[in-house]
């Protein structure tokens, strides 16, 4: 089959930048060499069973990520196209690789998180003693447990969720801490996103992991369809989007609920904070991860009155 790849050649103080505009497009599969790729992980050359002689070539200061694409993905493409061109030297090629369907799979393995979570690649089996497993296809999706912002909100999702809680995820991407929630004892899940793709993704997770009968699923914006109130929202989206959500919780939330927010970038906690507080919630709880946060708030009693 063919497929394309996007290579970005770029200055390292055009990383974040570069980062940004792969998460916005909900892109978190991709490679990225550079030098300090070794610094990082405390080795040099001569400790690594094999050096990608790319990375010790690359110039000083220079760094490239390489994206791939199906051709039914030619609008992503096109899309990155417009807001990448001026953050680097940019190449697209088609090529033919009729393995490429198959060969990106060696590269995942089951990832535990906390105590008692687990997310497994659909093809692989899994013999570890974390109970409550969660099956997905990282191919498809948006969220594979894998990227900080998601693994924080399943991390928080086991410490905060109780049995026949309601969970909300707002902005539920591949549908993963829906279905982590319902393995955690929750009844019912309200998924949400604007992304037709995602919604349909989270569907067909939903069903590979049995628990169709206890998530409902909408695509639309934000909070705009759902009715009732949830034990836990939960959303990982980014600090604007939240802000702009935060006055309407109340709204949606049981008194004393619990919300979960993520995607993140460190710099903009604040925006977060000062939205919760100003809207009658506390903070109960922050976490970073690699330049990442997660804020967790609550219902103020005193606020109720209001």
């Amino acid at each position: 089959m063919k497929y394309i790849e996007l290579v970005l050649k770029a200055k390292d103080e055009n990383r974040e930048d570069i980062l940004n505009v792969l998460y916005d497009n909900d892109i978190y599969i991709f490679e990225e060499e550079g030098k300090e790729i070794i610094e990082e992980l405390d080795k040099t050359e001569k400790d690594w069973d094999f050096v990608d002689e790319r990375i010790l070539n690359l110039e000083p200061g220079m760094r490239t990520f390489k994206i791939y694409f199906q051709e039914s993905e030619i609008e992503i493409v096109e899309r990155l196209k417009e807001q990448l061109y001026s953050l680097g030297e940019l190449k697209i090629e088609e090529t033919d690789d009729e393995d490429w369907a198959n060969n990106w799979k060696k590269y995942y393995e089951p990832v535990e998180i906390g105590e008692s979570l687990v997310i497994i690649p659909s093809w692989l089996e899994y013999e570890g003693t974390h109970e409550n497993k969660i099956y997905i296809e990282p191919g498809m999706a948006f969220g594979t447990g894998t990227h900080e912002t998601t693994y924080m909100c399943l991390e928080a999702l086991e410490d905060y969720v109780i049995e026949e809680d309601t969970v909300f995820d707002i902005g539920c991407g591949s549908g993963i801490l829906g279905v982590a929630a319902t393995k955690l004892g929750a009844e019912k899940i309200v998924a949400v996103d604007i992304d037709s793709k995602c919604t349909q993704v989270s569907k067909e997770n939903a069903i590979l992991n049995n628990v169709e009968d206890k998530v409902e699923i909408h695509t639309a914006n934000l909070l705009d369809v759902v009715d009732g109130k949830a034990d836990i929202i939960v959303s990982n989206i980014i600090a604007e989007i939240i802000t702009e959500m935060v006055p309407d919780l109340k709204k949606h939330l049981e008194d004393d609920g619990i919300f979960i927010s993520s995607g993140i970038i460190v710099e903009k906690i604040y925006m977060v904070e000062e939205a919760l507080i100003e809207n009658g919630f506390e903070i109960i709880e922050k976490r970073e991860k690699n330049g990442w946060a997660l804020v967790v708030g609550r219902i103020c009693t005193d606020s109720l009155e209001d």
